[in-house]
């Protein structure tokens, strides 16, 4: 599978000098581990034409042999490549599919991947199945296929068709002769390669058009839109169909009829008494097909494209047809259309002293590989080396390319062809480059006009058309780049001293600070009081509601780690009661300004002489929060910026918070019952964690870029991201660009139509959703705040304070549980959130499953009785407990972020289908993330893919009903909360 990338190159690499510990690995001093934050350096997609990619892979590896990209670390050397591709430890991402499905149940990966198609569109017939091949399978089972059909693959055999290739390139170049020339890839190099492989194959010279038009459907599949793949789906799955078919049909006549084809190699192939079954004649010859045309073509059209720009070598190629198999190396090295693939670690493996976990997925650039290798000038096209080609576009080891002699006899033939008849030829366009993606890559126009004999092909106007020529690329600045790479190394590292010291910060103290203790007592202890006194003529869930007001209350005047405290408790619906959460929603953390007398001592002393660089301040804050205030401010340059200060004095003050809470945190778990799901001392540990973290705004800065990383990654959004001004950034002050547009909260107010908040949803939740599970790192605070929407369309984030991340075997648990949750896999959410640490480890998944009924489908508890209902309720909770369950801290803050993100856009669109929402955020997911999740966890996924089964199970909604909205799920949700609050938590557990 051969995945493209353009690179905008970033930092260079660098060794931790240290014992470093990452996730729950750790690496010696002379080891780095590639999934480290900054470890290794950073490019992201920005070249336009193959002039541009060769002038950045060529600055890229001239730093280092590995880099990281938005779909994770790439390696660029080719002697690492091919070490990697030689190690049967690395197994290819198709045939990871296969080996981590046969771990899990024994199903086919390739066809739940097609079911999850099948559900996304119903159109596409349940009979199409995706056969394992050679490209599929791993270890003894690919060594057994290799065997059997080895001998059929064998240059002699190829060569028994040479003079049909060159036969059939004369047809098709005499053609654009008579026409004076045309356009390539259509009249030239995209209807060569399916006759050829037709008749060597064996297929009748009639249905040669059939097999052309099945493999460009089939190959679309690989399109670098997945929006428009999952749009085509229907077409493709007919075309597969269609062939399959047309193949079964022909094996049965080889079967039956022998001829002098390949088809009967393979069908009469055997070693000792093993034989290729009927299916696996099928998947062989389908691959044959596919993988054999698309390459062959796209390398045909850049072979000519090259030569264009390189006239000399083309006369020299007239003048001496003996140059052109090296003229075709030469193409394969220098212009492969298969730019990469990828592989995936089965165990850890360190490489040149680059450690990559066990799991890890990697993209392997062959082209560039290829690129970097050669002794002298290998960016440059030069047909004449002496000393070779060493190139990787047909791969190394086990999965070295089984139809390499095929390929270069077409490609040998079809340029031989060409250059016989076509005397010079110039190029009328630019040629134009398809879009690189995860299938092959080469020229999508190539239009050319034939000149007359003895001709120069170097006209006047051709210089503009040059485009595989290496052309200078504006490149990012390396000193900048560089500056932020090392900016994330040293704030990880700050964070993992910061995170080993919290044990020691919250260890339940004998006595908490004597001040800030009798404080917080006397002032939810006056709250308490007042609340027996004045409101005791209030009953029932009223005067509940009244206590969690003053409590509210009492929190905001606390500070910070208060606020953050009912913050948290606002995202656990169903573990703490109803009228609590709805009262913590309303803690936002906007409290009064420090006086900018008291602030501006702060921003002076952080920034020393700098501070000369403001030449001015508003001192009147555009936002005041309990940690900072940020003001607007302009640059000496004439920047407009904001300032964000850290308020004096904070830090002591959330450091006795947590002192106390620490203290009082474990006593909760034994006297209120309900609170040990809550996990009072892991909401301690959170807090620790996030608000110490969030009082170091250099860490702040580096979330921001990471985070930044991500959210780019994918080019289908928008997003606006704040530039800080890394010199006057301190430990308590940043100067950053100021976001445009207006917050989500008002934009509630001024109202914004349905589909606009269709598309805000949908690109917060997908945000969110793959920079926890796939990257690892999410913006932990999406209140409507910090969320901005502009004229543009983007979405511009601020504050990026708290930070969720997930670490190796954390992020795959939680990445497990949400796909369970997208495919209504109820063993893999519980795996996932057993792995998160909600259950004891010793826990028995099928007996949990049992227990609480988690694959009850089609039940709607609105129906039980009152009494039916609590039973329900106290046995779900009494089971919890006794099940030691706990909510996982990592899953606090990601749940955290969903709340206020849903209360706001039930506010902004109450009307929205969220069933009809949820399937689209599940499809783009799988669209754009398949490969990754199932190298990552494989998919031991129920038959029924993407499905809204999970969410119905939680809204508590029947098969029949045909949507829900945020106001309907809303009814539902303060119906049953109401039957809740009849009965208190304690009485409903006792």
């Amino acid at each position: 599978m051969a995945i493209g990338y353009l690179f905008k190159v970033s930092e260079h690499q660098e060794s931790y000098q240290m014992t470093a510990t990452h996730g729950n690995r750790t690496t010696s001093a002379d080891v780095v581990d590639v999934s480290a934050p900054g470890a290794i350096p950073y490019v992201e997609l920005s070249a336009t034409n193959f002039g541009e990619i060769l002038s950045l892979t060529e600055s890229i590896t001239n730093q280092g042999w590995v880099v990281t990209t938005p779909a994770g670390p790439m390696v660029l050397g080719y002697k690492q490549i091919k070490s990697i591709l030689r190690n049967p430890e690395w197994i290819s991402l198709l045939s990871s599919f296969t080996a981590l499905d046969q771990m899990e149940n024994g199903i086919s990966d390739l066809n739940v991947m097609l079911e999850q198609a099948q559900r996304i569109v119903p159109e596409i017939p349940s009979t199409v199945r995706m056969r394992p091949n050679v490209l599929s399978v791993e270890g003894e089972d690919h060594k057994r296929l290799r065997r059997l059909v080895n001998s059929s693959f064998t240059s002699g055999n190829t060569n028994k068709h040479r003079a049909f290739m060159k036969n059939h390139a004369d047809n098709l170049v005499s053609k654009i002769l008579e026409n004076g020339g045309g356009e390539l890839v259509s009249e030239f190099c995209r209807p060569f390669p399916v006759p050829v492989i037709c008749r060597i194959l064996g297929v009748d010279d009639n249905d040669w058009k059939l097999f052309d038009e099945w493999a460009d459907i089939i190959f679309s599949a690989l399109d670098a839109d997945i929006e428009s793949v999952i749009g085509r789906l229907g077409e493709i799955s007919k075309a597969q169909r269609d062939l399959d078919a047309y193949v079964q049909n022909l094996i049965i006549k080889r079967s039956n009829a022998p001829e002098d084809d390949l088809l009967t190699e393979l069908v009469q192939s055997h070693y000792d008494e093993d034989r290729l079954s009927h299916d696996e004649l099928s998947a062989m010859v389908e691959a044959i097909l596919l993988a054999g045309t698309d390459t062959t073509r796209n390398q045909l059209g850049a072979t000519i494209a090259v030569l264009a720009d390189h006239p000399d070598q083309y006369q020299a190629l007239r003048n001496d047809p003996s140059l052109i198999p090296a003229a075709v190396e030469e193409s394969l090295r220098y212009i492969s259309a298969v730019r990469t693939t990828g592989r995936l670690a089965t165990t850890d493996q360190v490489i040149d002293g680059i450690l990559f976990p066990a799991g890890s997925t990697v993209l392997l650039g062959l082209h560039a590989g290829g690129l970097s290798e050669a002794e002298e000038h290998g960016f440059e096209f030069n047909i004449f080396r002496e000393s070779g080609c060493p190139h990787l576009a047909f791969g190394s080891g086990a999965h070295h390319c089984l139809g390499a002699s095929l390929a270069r006899a077409e490609l040998q033939e079809a340029l031989t062809s060409f250059v016989e008849k076509v005397s010079s030829y110039e190029l009328v366009s630019p040629v134009e480059w398809k879009p690189l993606s995860m299938g092959i890559w080469g020229p999508a126009k190539l239009e050319i006009k034939i000149l007359a004999e003895g001709k120069s092909n170097k006209s006047q106007n051709q210089t503009d058309f040059k485009t595989t020529v290496k052309v200078e690329s504006e490149l990012e600045s390396n000193e900048s780049s560089e500056v932020v790479n090392q900016w994330i190394r040293e704030a990880d590292e700050t964070r993992r001293t910061l995170r080993l010291s919290i044990p020691g910060l919250i260890r339940k103290p004998k006595f908490p600070p004597l001040t800030r203790l009798l404080t917080t007592v006397i002032r939810f202890g006056k709250a308490f009081i007042v609340w027996k006194i004045r409101d005791r003529k209030a009953e029932g869930p009223e005067k509940q509601a009244l206590l969690y007001e003053r409590l509210r209350h009492v929190a905001e005047l606390q500070g910070p780690t208060y606020v953050k405290l009912a913050q948290l408790i606002s995202a656990a619906e169903g573990v703490f009661p109803e009228a609590l959460v709805a009262e913590c929603k309303k803690c936002r953390d906007q409290v009064s300004p420090e006086p900018w007398a008291e602030v501006s001592k702060v921003l002076n002393d952080e920034l020393g002489n700098r501070r000369s660089d403001i030449v001015s301040v508003n001192q009147i804050p555009i936002a005041a929060a309990s940690i900072a205030q940020v003001h607007e401010a302009v640059l000496r340059n004439g920047s407009e910026v904001v300032i964000k200060i850290q308020r004096p004095g904070i830090r002591k003050k959330v450091i006795d918070d947590l002192k106390v809470m620490a203290w009082v945190a474990p006593k909760l778990v034994g006297k209120i019952p309900v609170a040990a799901l809550a996990n009072p001392p892991a909401l301690v540990e959170l807090f620790a964690e996030t608000i110490c973290e969030e009082l170091d705004f250099k860490l702040e800065v580096a979330n921001l870029f990471e985070i930044k990383r991500v959210l780019y990654s994918n080019l289908k959004q928008e997003w606006e991201i704040p530039d800080p001004e890394l010199e006057l950034v301190t430990e308590r002050v940043i100067v950053m660009t100021k976001i445009s547009g207006v917050s989500l909260g008002d934009s509630i107010a001024m109202g914004i139509d349905s589909e606009s908040s269709s598309v805000v949803f949908r690109q917060m939740v997908e945000g969110l959703l793959e920079g926890a599970v796939i990257h690892g790192i999410f913006h932990g605070d999406f209140h409507a705040g910090n969320v901005f929407l502009n004229e543009t369309g983007k979405i511009g984030l601020v504050d990026f304070g708290i930070t969720g991340r997930l670490d190796g075997t954390r992020r795959q648990a939680f990445l497990r549980y949400v796909v369970g949750l997208m495919t209504g896999d109820v063993e893999s959410q519980v795996v996932g959130i057993k792995d998160l640490g909600a259950f004891p480890e010793d826990a028995d998944i099928g007996l949990l499953i049992n227990e609480f009924q988690l694959e009850r489908n089609n039940f709607d508890p609105l129906e039980l009785s009152e009494e039916e209902f609590i039973d329900e309720f106290r046995g779900l909770i009494k089971g919890l407990l006794a099940e030691g369950a706990r909510i996982p801290k990592e899953l606090m803050l990601f749940v955290k972020n969903f709340a206020y993100l849903s209360s706001v856009m039930q506010e902004l669109d109450p009307d929205m289908d969220l069933l009809n929402e949820f399937l689209e955020v599940a499809s783009a997911f799988f669209g754009r993330n398949g490969v990754r999740v199932a190298t990552e966890i494989g998919f031991s996924l129920s038959a029924d893919d993407v499905s809204d089964i999970t969410f119905r199970r939680v809204a508590g909604i029947r098969e029949n009903v045909p949507s829900l909205t945020w106001k309907e799920l809303g009814e539902r949700r303060n119906s049953l909360m109401d039957r809740i609050d009849r009965r208190s938590i304690k009485q409903i557990i006792e």
